[in-house]
Protein backbone atom coordinates (compact mmCIF):
# COMPACT_ATOMS: atom_id res chain seq x y z
CA UNK A 1 0.00 0.00 0.00
CA UNK A 2 1.24 3.57 -0.75
CA UNK A 3 2.80 5.39 2.35
CA UNK A 4 0.17 7.50 3.19
CA UNK A 5 -3.20 6.29 1.78
CA UNK A 6 -4.43 4.52 4.72
CA UNK A 7 -3.28 6.27 7.88
CA UNK A 8 -6.17 5.30 10.22
CA UNK A 9 -7.11 3.31 13.71
CA UNK A 10 -10.54 2.14 14.44
CA UNK A 11 -11.61 1.35 18.15
CA UNK A 12 -14.75 -1.03 18.30
CA UNK A 13 -16.56 -1.29 21.14
CA UNK A 14 -13.42 -0.81 23.37
CA UNK A 15 -13.54 -1.81 26.70
CA UNK A 16 -10.69 -1.79 29.08
CA UNK A 17 -9.72 -1.87 32.42
CA UNK A 18 -6.73 -1.40 35.17
CA UNK A 19 -6.97 -3.92 37.72
CA UNK A 20 -10.59 -3.84 38.67
CA UNK A 21 -11.26 -0.58 37.31
CA UNK A 22 -13.66 0.12 34.47
CA UNK A 23 -11.17 2.76 32.30
CA UNK A 24 -12.64 2.52 28.96
CA UNK A 25 -16.24 1.36 28.17
CA UNK A 26 -17.71 0.69 24.52
CA UNK A 27 -15.38 3.37 22.97
CA UNK A 28 -16.08 3.79 18.81
CA UNK A 29 -14.38 5.84 17.40
CA UNK A 30 -12.42 6.79 14.22
CA UNK A 31 -9.15 8.52 13.80
CA UNK A 32 -8.21 9.57 9.98
CA UNK A 33 -4.94 11.18 8.86
CA UNK A 34 -3.76 13.41 7.96
CA UNK A 35 -4.64 15.31 11.15
CA UNK A 36 -4.60 15.80 14.75
CA UNK A 37 -6.67 13.70 16.74
CA UNK A 38 -6.80 15.56 20.85
CA UNK A 39 -7.74 13.20 23.62
CA UNK A 40 -8.09 15.14 26.68
CA UNK A 41 -9.87 14.75 29.76
CA UNK A 42 -9.59 14.64 33.88
CA UNK A 43 -6.30 13.31 35.32
CA UNK A 44 -7.18 9.34 35.50
CA UNK A 45 -9.50 9.24 32.49
CA UNK A 46 -7.88 6.90 30.12
CA UNK A 47 -5.80 8.72 27.95
CA UNK A 48 -2.30 6.67 28.41
CA UNK A 49 -4.06 3.70 28.73
CA UNK A 50 -5.76 4.59 25.42
CA UNK A 51 -2.86 4.50 23.55
CA UNK A 52 -0.83 1.28 25.11
CA UNK A 53 -3.91 -0.37 23.99
CA UNK A 54 -3.79 0.89 20.50
CA UNK A 55 0.12 0.09 21.15
CA UNK A 56 -1.16 -3.45 22.01
CA UNK A 57 0.48 -3.23 25.40
CA UNK A 58 -2.68 -3.47 26.97
CA UNK A 59 -5.52 -6.31 26.16
CA UNK A 60 -9.05 -5.23 26.01
CA UNK A 61 -11.55 -7.04 27.79
CA UNK A 62 -13.79 -6.65 25.07
CA UNK A 63 -13.53 -4.73 21.45
CA UNK A 64 -10.72 -4.43 18.75
CA UNK A 65 -8.09 -1.72 17.64
CA UNK A 66 -7.72 -2.00 14.30
CA UNK A 67 -4.94 -0.30 12.18
CA UNK A 68 -4.80 0.46 8.41
CA UNK A 69 -7.97 -1.80 8.39
CA UNK A 70 -5.80 -4.58 9.86
CA UNK A 71 -7.10 -6.28 13.84
CA UNK A 72 -4.60 -5.60 16.05
CA UNK A 73 -3.80 -9.23 17.96
CA UNK A 74 -0.50 -9.36 19.43
CA UNK A 75 1.66 -6.17 21.03
CA UNK A 76 3.53 -4.68 18.31
CA UNK A 77 1.95 -6.87 16.00
CA UNK A 78 3.16 -4.94 12.33
CA UNK A 79 3.39 -1.68 13.78
CA UNK A 80 7.19 -1.07 13.41
CA UNK A 81 6.66 1.22 9.94
CA UNK A 82 3.77 2.59 11.08
CA UNK A 83 3.05 3.74 14.77
CA UNK A 84 5.49 5.90 16.62
CA UNK A 85 4.55 6.51 20.88
CA UNK A 86 6.20 9.38 22.16
CA UNK A 87 5.56 8.63 26.59
CA UNK A 88 4.56 11.24 28.89
CA UNK A 89 7.63 10.44 30.87
CA UNK A 90 11.54 8.49 29.90
CA UNK A 91 13.97 8.05 33.33
CA UNK A 92 17.11 8.14 32.67
CA UNK A 93 19.88 7.01 35.40
CA UNK A 94 21.44 10.26 36.34
CA UNK A 95 24.69 8.35 35.70
CA UNK A 96 23.84 6.89 32.07
CA UNK A 97 26.49 7.72 29.76
CA UNK A 98 24.38 7.65 26.52
CA UNK A 99 24.63 11.02 24.63
CA UNK A 100 21.59 13.02 22.63
CA UNK A 101 23.08 11.59 20.07
CA UNK A 102 23.63 7.80 20.30
CA UNK A 103 19.70 8.21 22.26
CA UNK A 104 18.22 8.96 18.79
CA UNK A 105 20.86 6.43 16.72
CA UNK A 106 20.60 3.57 19.06
CA UNK A 107 16.16 4.39 18.33
CA UNK A 108 16.50 4.37 14.75
CA UNK A 109 18.76 1.48 14.71
CA UNK A 110 16.70 -0.30 16.79
CA UNK A 111 13.04 0.61 14.73
CA UNK A 112 14.15 -0.56 11.85
CA UNK A 113 15.52 -3.69 12.42
CA UNK A 114 19.08 -2.92 12.60
CA UNK A 115 19.36 -2.57 8.97
CA UNK A 116 22.32 -2.89 7.85
CA UNK A 117 21.69 -1.34 4.43
CA UNK A 118 21.23 2.44 6.10
CA UNK A 119 24.15 4.37 5.69
CA UNK A 120 25.79 5.88 8.69
CA UNK A 121 25.18 9.33 6.59
CA UNK A 122 21.69 8.53 5.89
CA UNK A 123 21.52 7.70 9.65
CA UNK A 124 23.20 10.88 10.43
CA UNK A 125 20.69 13.34 8.17
CA UNK A 126 17.74 11.55 10.06
CA UNK A 127 19.22 12.41 13.27
CA UNK A 128 19.87 16.39 12.30
CA UNK A 129 16.87 16.84 10.57
CA UNK A 130 14.78 15.34 13.58
CA UNK A 131 16.92 17.47 16.05
CA UNK A 132 16.97 20.57 14.14
CA UNK A 133 12.27 20.07 13.99
CA UNK A 134 12.43 20.58 17.65
CA UNK A 135 14.87 23.28 18.02
CA UNK A 136 17.33 21.32 20.01
CA UNK A 137 20.71 22.72 19.82
CA UNK A 138 23.78 21.41 17.82
CA UNK A 139 25.89 21.83 21.28
CA UNK A 140 23.15 19.74 23.10
CA UNK A 141 23.76 17.00 20.77
CA UNK A 142 26.94 15.97 22.37
CA UNK A 143 25.82 15.83 25.76
CA UNK A 144 24.39 13.04 28.22
CA UNK A 145 20.43 12.53 28.11
CA UNK A 146 20.89 12.76 31.84
CA UNK A 147 22.31 16.33 31.51
CA UNK A 148 19.51 17.53 29.40
CA UNK A 149 16.61 19.86 30.98
CA UNK A 150 13.54 18.46 31.18
CA UNK A 151 11.82 20.45 28.59
CA UNK A 152 14.79 19.33 26.61
CA UNK A 153 14.72 15.60 26.84
CA UNK A 154 10.77 16.29 25.99
CA UNK A 155 11.65 17.72 23.07
CA UNK A 156 14.38 14.58 22.31
CA UNK A 157 11.43 12.10 22.82
CA UNK A 158 9.41 13.96 19.99
CA UNK A 159 12.57 14.15 18.00
CA UNK A 160 13.12 10.03 18.59
CA UNK A 161 9.60 9.76 16.69
CA UNK A 162 10.20 12.12 14.05
CA UNK A 163 13.31 10.02 12.90
CA UNK A 164 11.72 7.14 11.84
CA UNK A 165 9.12 8.69 9.55
CA UNK A 166 6.55 6.32 10.65
CA UNK A 167 2.71 7.36 9.38
CA UNK A 168 1.18 7.52 13.18
CA UNK A 169 2.81 9.19 16.20
CA UNK A 170 0.99 9.03 19.46
CA UNK A 171 2.31 11.38 21.98
CA UNK A 172 1.41 11.41 25.42
CA UNK A 173 1.10 15.13 27.12
CA UNK A 174 4.48 16.23 24.63
CA UNK A 175 3.82 19.36 25.98
CA UNK A 176 4.59 19.34 29.36
CA UNK A 177 7.88 19.37 31.40
CA UNK A 178 8.21 22.26 28.49
CA UNK A 179 8.26 26.39 29.50
CA UNK A 180 5.68 28.37 28.03
CA UNK A 181 8.08 30.01 25.44
CA UNK A 182 9.25 26.35 24.33
CA UNK A 183 5.81 24.87 24.69
CA UNK A 184 4.48 27.30 21.64
CA UNK A 185 7.12 26.74 19.49
CA UNK A 186 6.55 22.48 20.02
CA UNK A 187 3.20 23.24 19.64
CA UNK A 188 3.23 24.27 16.33
CA UNK A 189 5.85 21.71 15.25
CA UNK A 190 3.25 19.43 16.48
CA UNK A 191 0.58 21.09 14.39
CA UNK A 192 2.68 21.69 11.22
CA UNK A 193 3.42 17.79 11.01
CA UNK A 194 -0.15 16.56 11.24
CA UNK A 195 -0.53 17.96 7.90
CA UNK A 196 1.25 14.90 6.50
CA UNK A 197 0.84 12.35 9.74
CA UNK A 198 -1.81 11.05 11.60
CA UNK A 199 -1.35 12.48 15.17
CA UNK A 200 -2.72 11.24 18.73
CA UNK A 201 -2.11 13.32 21.30
CA UNK A 202 -3.23 13.04 24.56
CA UNK A 203 -3.52 16.70 26.28
CA UNK A 204 -4.65 18.67 29.59
CA UNK A 205 -5.12 21.61 27.69
CA UNK A 206 -6.19 21.75 24.22
CA UNK A 207 -6.09 25.19 23.61
CA UNK A 208 -2.13 25.32 22.13
CA UNK A 209 -2.85 23.06 19.63
CA UNK A 210 -6.35 23.75 18.86
CA UNK A 211 -5.94 25.50 15.74
CA UNK A 212 -4.09 22.07 14.26
CA UNK A 213 -6.55 20.05 15.76
CA UNK A 214 -9.49 17.76 13.47
CA UNK A 215 -11.58 15.85 15.96
CA UNK A 216 -11.39 15.94 20.17
CA UNK A 217 -11.60 12.10 22.11
CA UNK A 218 -13.10 13.46 25.62
CA UNK A 219 -12.56 10.79 28.13
CA UNK A 220 -13.88 10.87 31.67
CA UNK A 221 -15.52 8.53 34.12
CA UNK A 222 -16.18 5.59 31.89
CA UNK A 223 -18.10 7.91 29.35
CA UNK A 224 -16.30 9.49 26.14
CA UNK A 225 -17.52 12.41 23.56
CA UNK A 226 -15.88 12.04 20.10
CA UNK A 227 -16.12 14.83 17.60
CA UNK A 228 -15.07 17.83 16.04
CA UNK A 229 -13.55 20.69 18.47
CA UNK A 230 -16.82 23.19 19.00
CA UNK A 231 -19.12 20.52 19.88
CA UNK A 232 -16.58 18.87 22.16
CA UNK A 233 -15.45 21.92 23.97
CA UNK A 234 -19.28 22.96 24.70
CA UNK A 235 -20.01 23.95 28.09
CA UNK A 236 -22.71 21.22 28.41
CA UNK A 237 -20.09 18.65 27.44
CA UNK A 238 -17.05 19.55 29.45
CA UNK A 239 -19.56 19.83 32.50
CA UNK A 240 -20.70 16.55 32.61
CA UNK A 241 -17.34 14.96 32.02
CA UNK A 242 -15.21 17.24 34.22
CA UNK A 243 -17.72 17.64 36.69
CA UNK A 244 -16.66 19.84 39.45
CA UNK A 245 -13.47 20.36 37.34
CA UNK A 246 -15.10 22.67 35.15
CA UNK A 247 -15.76 25.93 36.35
CA UNK A 248 -17.95 28.30 34.76
CA UNK A 249 -17.05 31.88 34.33
CA UNK A 250 -19.96 33.95 32.35
CA UNK A 251 -19.66 32.50 28.86
CA UNK A 252 -16.57 31.06 29.23
CA UNK A 253 -16.12 27.56 30.53
CA UNK A 254 -12.12 27.00 32.45
CA UNK A 255 -11.08 23.17 32.96
CA UNK A 256 -9.26 23.28 36.71
CA UNK A 257 -7.50 19.75 36.23
CA UNK A 258 -4.80 19.57 38.85
CA UNK A 259 -2.70 16.78 38.96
Amino acid sequence: MHKGFNMIIELIDLTVKRGHTLVLNNLNAVFKGPGLIQVIGPNGAGKTTLLLTILGLIKPVKGVVRIRDTELKNPGEGLRETISYVPQRFHIPRDAPITLWEFMESYIRAYEGGMSFRSSHTVKRRIESALEMVGLPRDSWGKKISELSGGQLQRALVARALSVDSEIILMDEPLSNIDPEGRGALAEIIGKLSSRKLLVVTSHDPVLLLPYTSKILLLGYGEYKYGDPNSILSREVLVKIYRSCAIVFGEHTHIADWH
